[in-house]
This record gives structure tokens, sequence and C-alpha cells, in this order.
């Protein structure tokens, strides 16, 4: 049964999937074919507010950026935007890649042509992808921050960039249960990271469906940091 808040949300707001501008927030400017039904959020700027400090700050101008398990593409636009620099944007549902992340990317003109959309299931497992084969590979690179949300493949997906996590990049990571946060927690240390964790802010919480879950924020340990803000390429504006 739909909460007070979500009957009072649906009965304001118009139904269903229309291309919007994003009007605040993170992601303001960035146009997507969006349903308030289900995501008001990210029309909103509230979308994972938790963790928009970290992105503000990891997401310099000039960063290559991976979104591993992208969806609509939301992130990779907003890394697009923030960065100014190429961005991979990996997704293992087809029907995602060529329907909702393809139309999304197709709506910004400006940060749509330096988003790569990659179909395959992230993994160190035989048959997965390997982020190391592709940003190693002919028509990849080698990323500066790379944002990881693929419930229950997180320590898997890291596992398959050793030498993606040898060069030093910012990781975002979302995990989906404590066993995968341990595993992900001991792959990042033994690589040479002090990972942080962010829990899920208290009120008006995402809703998700699983007992655990949040981010963890991990600093590359050999990344030069840009000496002044001076020193920076400007962002691309959506």
């Amino acid at each position: 049964m739909l909460s007070v808040p979500s009957r009072v949300k649906n009965a304001i707001l118009p139904s269903g999937k229309r291309d919007r501008t994003i009007p605040i927030g993170i992601g303001r400017g960035i146009r997507m074919r969006l349903d308030f039904a289900h995501e008001t959020r990210q029309f909103l700027g509230l979308y994972e507010i938790e963790v928009t400090p970290h992105l503000r700050r990891l997401a310099r101008p000039g960063a290559t950026t991976f979104d591993v398990g992208a969806q609509d593409g939301y992130d990779a636009l907003i890394f697009a935007k923030l960065t100014g620099a190429a961005v991979a944007s990996f997704e293992s549902d087809p029907a995602s890649v060529h329907g909702s992340m393809s139309t999304n990317f197709g709506l910004n003109p400006r940060l749509g042509p330096l988003i790569t959309s990659v179909t395959g299931e992230v993994g160190s497992a035989v048959g997965q992808l390997s982020l190391d084969d592709w940003a190693f590979g002919p028509d990849g690179f080698v990323p500066d921050l790379i944002k990881l949300d693929i419930e229950g493949g997180e320590a898997s997906a890291l596992r398959s960039a050793a030498r993606v996590l040898a060069g030093g990049p910012d990781l975002i990571v979302e995990v989906h249960s404590l066993e995968q946060e341990g595993e992900c927690m001991e792959i990042l240390r033994e690589a040479g990271y002090a990972p942080q964790i962010v829990n899920q802010r208290r009120f008006f919480a995402d809703r998700r469906p699983i007992a655990h879950n949040r981010w963890l924020v991990a600093e590359g340990p050999h990344r030069p940091r840009p000496s002044s803000p001076a020193s920076r390429a400007p962002a691309v504006g959506a």
C-alpha cells in the first residue's frame, strides 16, 4: 500500500514518463525521461544525496570516470557534466542500454558524446566483463574515478580491476550486504586504500528492500591532487 506522502505526490504530479529538465541539485540542467511515480528524487536532486558531497569533490574537471551499474545513465550524465571528460557507462541489461540510457544520453547533446555505453556483466568470473580488460583494451581508458553499484557483485567487480586499482583511482562503492562490505573493505585495504563508510540518511531515506545498504568512499592512495582550482579544466554544462 502506498504511503500518504506517495499518494499526495501521485495526486499532484503528472504521471507517465516525460522528458524533463532537472531543476535543482547535482544534476541541475540535465534532461532525462522521468516518471514522477518512482523517479521524483532524481528530479528534485534528492537521490543518494548522502554521496553527493563526495561526487562533487571527486568528480573533478578533467577526471575520467567509470559508472558501473549505470541503469538509466543518471550518474554517467552527472559525471560528464562535472568533469567534461570521458565516461564509461557499464550496464548488464541490454534493454536499459538501448532503451532508457540511450534516450537520456540523446537528450543531452553536450554530454552524451562524452559517454561510452558498455554492455556486459562486470565481474571476475568466467564469462563476465573484467574492468581491467576493458580499461586496458583498444577502446578503453584507465579511470580517475569509479562509482560502482551492482547488487551482490561489488566485490567481484573490484577483483576484476586489480590493474586499475594499482593506479589509485578514487572509488564510491555501494554495498548491499555485510558480507559484500567486508570483502570490498579487504580488497580496497590490500590495494592501499582507507575506505570511509557513508551511511544512509536517517530521515526521508530512499526506500531500499534490503537490510544492509550503504557506501564505501575511498580516495586513491597514489593519485596526485590538483594544487589549485585555477589549474583545473572547466566542467561542461548540460
